[in-house]
């Protein structure tokens, strides 16, 4: 900050200051002419001075009775700081002209905007403010120039262009826009030139919101045109990754039609030439359509000739008009992609216990039931008064090896004693050994209470207190180590999940416990209310109450369903997509994009079946045959005996993971293919600026939005009031000052002294 101080002269007495200043002139003159009558018998050089210096005193004595005061403003100021984000993906490369191709694309209408003119904008910006100009690529950003401190500290000379294509695959404004701007301060503005097409992770709306709150305000500056051109587009497949063998395929295809209406189109999945589905339809321009496919996995062609991995299985969608009109289509890169999907023989299971039929129980199991990923078995306590013929112990899994063919079991409040003896066993085994994931979730009549004693008190990672009633509703809250884990994100946005949960509808009770040493409290609601544990090989997560299902008030699956169903893939023993009987092989998913990385998981059991806790395995990574990399895979910290890696960013292709059991143990047979491929530039899929998200974020965060051309003119007045200004004032009362009387004291001792000494006196 550099202080500017201004020093002025101010009047504060009883008396306007224009009369007292007449009167003590005046004065001072009648003074000085009253005095100088001596001056006739003292001919010396001072003779005049006493007269003076008497005036002089007398001026200032009487000026007093206007209060003179002396002010001093001093002004620190900041320069605002302004952070120019500029989109650099693909969809920026757009001419919005249908009727000139030689005309600017929306990349180059931006450069002109910042380099061009007689006063380019990026320079009419830096003079007043310090300016920071980045380029958004993909969820990275790159710093292009800077100019701060009027000069001080800058970059170089302004450039005449942005010295890069715009060929990102993809836009973020939220994940960018965070690195982009770094730590939120007063006096700083986010400006964004985009379309506003965000696809990818995160929500810019979320972002915006939390700018407001610490003064920091974003203007976004929209290009691209709102007509629609005449274009077919493949907007978004929905279909799973994997599927049952003995199943159908189904899914839902979405396109956006923007073309004439009356043109002939069809929608098709095809594999190796073979067409699996398709469909006919007429254009009309109205915009997104969506298609329900469906066909049986057996039609799917077999695998490529000398493939290993059997299961793996690719299919082509593709949207297409036809006759003589097609050719008014905007682009055709957006018509296609590709699909892999992964064939499976079993699907993961989850066996659900409860000792009544609760609301939390019933919404669980239909979560799980509608999923194809999972196979849910569902059992309810009849309380029957002889347990041996109540329906837990008929319905429970009739021997060891199927119990053991479950991946999560999800025990409710049923009674320990409902139980046979050897169907404690497993489940103990099930989880230390086994690998099996647990969900416990309490209710009021307390029956958890009981399985924290005897063979099973190892499951339980919570220590019971003497009342499980809350007083009054109660909201959960995440913890630090909760906010950690993925599967407790229910939003898209890192930073707004925490900030989520506590708004949710509150649970009515909760127990009241208190978490044993080692165990992870995630959430709490006044009292521990979510607890995690390592349990032997496996993974117990303890839920303090039934309520969660209130969750699901005015928004329905919105929230409970996504909290059901990433608790299960979390806690679950992890998905193998190739099981043998040593080693279980899979990755986190089943389909990727060029430059995407994907993390293996390897399980090794020993021949007695059990879950090896200190191997070392390896993995390797082979591309068309060929190794490309090997991985030292280490223990996950949250399934004792599951070891983890991260390959390198993965290129378009077709690759076989390998797995050796130790560093000196040969190759397994084993192989799990992954397909890479090109899901389809979504940068194409909506050729459309999105105004509604422009203008979201610059209303979330006190900004505002402006179209291209009004950039120019409009934003260098709305960046004013980014200064930071500091006003200290400090006033002195001359009158009632030391220093004020003691001028008069010393002009009226030193006219005495001159007199005696000119003998006047």
């Amino acid at each position: 900050m550099t202080p500017e101080t201004e020093t002025t002269l101010r009047f504060t007495g009883g008396y306007p200051p224009l009369p007292v200043v007449l009167i003590a002139f005046g004065l001072a003159v009648a003074m000085w002419f009253l005095y100088r009558r001596e001056l006739k018998f003292v001919s010396a050089p001072l003779a005049r001075v006493p007269a003076l210096l008497r005036s002089l005193a007398v001026f200032i004595l009487v000026l007093a009775l206007a209060g003179p005061v002396l002010r001093h403003v001093t002004t620190l100021r900041q320069l605002g700081r302004v952070v120019i984000a500029v989109d650099s993906s693909a969809s920026m490369q757009l001419n919005d002209d249908p009727k000139d191709g030689s005309a600017k694309t929306r990349y180059q209408r931006a450069e002109d905007l910042l380099f061009k003119g007689g006063t380019p904008l990026l320079k009419k910006l830096a003079e007043s403010l310090d300016v920071e100009l980045v380029a958004l690529r993909g969820n990275n950003t790159q710093r292009l120039w800077w100019h701060r401190q009027n000069g001080r500290d800058t970059s170089g000379e302004l450039p005449a262009a942005f010295d890069l294509p715009a060929t990102t695959p993809n836009t973020n404004l939220d994940q960018a826009l965070r690195s982009a701007l770094g730590p939120a301060a007063a006096g700083t503005a986010l400006v964004v030139l985009s379309d506003g097409q965000h696809n990818a992770s995160g929500s810019p709306e979320e972002f915006s919101t939390t700018l407001k709150g610490g003064g920091t305000s974003i203007f976004t500056i929209g290009f691209g045109t709102e007509v629609p051109p005449a274009d077919l587009s493949l907007l978004e497949v929905k279909a799973p990754e994997s599927v049952f063998s003995r199943e159908n395929f189904q899914g839902r295809i979405s396109i956006n039609d923007s073309m004439p209406a009356g043109i002939p189109a069809s929608v098709r999945i095809e594999s190796f030439g073979k067409v699996l589905w398709k469909r006919d339809f007429t254009t009309d321009g109205k915009g997104e359509k969506k298609f329900d496919f469906l066909f049986p996995v057996s039609e799917l062609p077999p695998p490529a000739l000398g493939q290993r991995d059997k299961t793996l299985r690719t299919v082509s969608i593709q949207v297409a008009a036809s006759g003589d009109r097609a050719a008014l289509e905007k682009t055709r890169s957006n018509n296609a992609r590709e699909l892999a999907i992964h064939l499976l023989e079993k699907k993961r299971k989850v066996l659900i216990l409860d000792g009544r039929p609760r609301w939390e129980s019933r919404y669980i199991h239909n979560h799980f039931d509608r999923d194809d990923r999972w196979q849910a078995t569902l059992i309810f306590d009849d309380l029957a008064d002889n347990p041996t013929a109540g329906s837990l112990q008929r319905n429970f899994p009739k021997n060891r090896d199927e119990l053991l063919s479950y991946d999560l079991i999800i025990l409710g409040e049923a009674a320990l004693n409902r139980f046979k003896p050897e169907s404690l066993d497993w489940i103990v085994e099930f989880v230390e050994k086994r690998g099996g994931g647990l969900i416990l979730i309490d209710g009021q009549r307390g029956n958890l209470n009981g399985w924290a004693q005897g063979k099973t008190a190892s499951l339980i990672p919570v220590r019971f207190g003497a009342s499980s009633v809350s007083p009054q509703p109660t909201s959960l809250e995440l913890t630090t180590d909760g906010q950690r884990f993925d599967g407790l994100r229910l939003s898209d946005s890192p930073s707004a999940n925490a900030a989520l949960w506590p708004t949710l509808p509150k649970v009515n009770w909760h127990s009241k416990v208190e978490p044993l040493p080692g165990a992870i409290t995630l959430a709490t609601a006044q009292q521990p209310a979510l607890v995690f544990r390592q349990v032997g090989a496996g993974a117990v997560l303890y839920l303090g109450t039934d309520e969660l299902w209130r969750w699901r008030f005015q928004v329905a699956d919105l929230y409970h369903q996504r909290l059901w169903m990433q608790l299960g893939a979390w806690i679950a023993a992890p998905p193998f997509q190739v099981e043998q009987n040593k080693i279980a092989l899979g990755t986190d998913r089943l389909r990727y994009s060029p430059g995407e990385s994907s993390e293996i998981r390897v399980r090794i059991r020993n021949d007695r079946g059990d879950i090896t806790t200190d191997a070392q395995p390896r993995a390797f990574l082979l591309y068309e045959g060929e190794e490309v990399a090997t991985l030292q895979l280490e223990a996950d910290p949250t399934h004792i005996g599951v070891y983890r890696a991260l390959t390198p960013p993965l290129k378009a292709g077709t690759y076989e993971i390998a797995v050796a059991e130790s560093p000196s143990a040969p190759r397994s047979e084993a192989r799990l293919s992954l397909n890479v491929s090109d899901a389809g530039n979504p940068e194409w899929a909506t050729l459309t600026m999105n105004r509604p998200l422009l203008e979201t974020m610059a209303q979330n965060s006190g900004g505002r939005f402006l179209r291209e051309e009004q950039a120019a003119t409009d934003l260098p007045n709305l960046l004013q009031t980014l200064d930071r200004k500091q006003v200290i004032t400090k006033e002195t009362n001359l009158w009632s000052s030391w220093w004020w009387f003691g001028a008069a004291i010393l002009l009226l001792t030193a006219e005495w002294l001159l007199r005696k000494r000119l003998k006047l006196v």
